[in-house]
């Protein structure tokens, strides 16, 4: 019946609406700090990755031409250079997933890795820009539409991480128990309602929107 029907979706936005609310809360309480440690740790990458461009052009150039041999094998991409939506959507929530279970191995701060890889890369893409005289407005063109949605949900899937390997580390330093499944059922969350939608519309802006600024300069 009609009235079924409208308590059922009356029901669901309520659950939503309650989800949102305590992922919103877990963030402000536990994962601020290491979303804007991770922030800065970020651009700080980014301006080192600039600047190792500039000064060290050859090992520069192979490691930009090493990532550009990844990304061919990857699959993002079709013969033509054309991205792939759905294959991009899933490699970048496939990396954003690890960055999780890369946080629960103790004590080595792995989800720092992607961060710190991600950050390099573009910087050392920012300096070969550069370098060949092309206009940073169209690598920015090419970057800023999209990773708008997209370096948010990497810079918040790594600080995800490191919270995760910090509480794996306490917890077995202080012998402590049944405080990381609350906390992993928390990310998990995050991961599902907030990283996957950006990684969605950043996909989206990608595949179709993108080619379209780089056209225009």
């Amino acid at each position: 019946p009609p009235s079924a029907c409208g308590s059922c979706q009356a029901g669901l936005m309520k659950n939503c609406t309650r989800l949102y609310a305590d992922t919103l809360a877990f963030y402000r309480r536990e994962l601020s700090g290491p979303v804007f440690t991770a922030g800065w740790a970020f651009a700080g990458i980014v301006v080192l990755g600039f600047a190792f461009s500039l000064l060290s052009p050859t090992r520069a150039d192979a490691v930009i031409a090493y990532y550009a041999q990844m990304l061919g094998q990857s699959g993002v991409a079709d013969e033509g250079g054309n991205i792939q939506f759905f294959a991009l959507l899933m490699n970048n929530l496939v990396a954003m997933a690890l960055s999780l279970v890369y946080g629960l191995i103790p004590f080595l701060r792995l989800p720092a890795l992607t961060l710190g890889t991600n950050g390099a890369i573009l910087g050392l893409f920012a300096g070969y820009y550069m370098r060949q005289n092309i206009s940073l407005l169209k690598y920015l063109l090419g970057i800023l539409p999209h990773g708008i949605f997209e370096l948010t949900a990497l810079i918040l899937s790594a600080a995800m991480g490191l919270y995760l390997c910090s509480t794996v580390t306490n917890a077995l330093r202080k012998k402590q128990t049944g405080v990381l499944r609350p906390a992993l059922h928390r990310c998990c969350q995050i991961l599902y309602l907030w990283v996957l939608p950006l990684l969605f519309i950043a996909a989206l802006v990608e595949t179709y929107i993108t080619p379209i600024l780089f056209n225009l300069v």
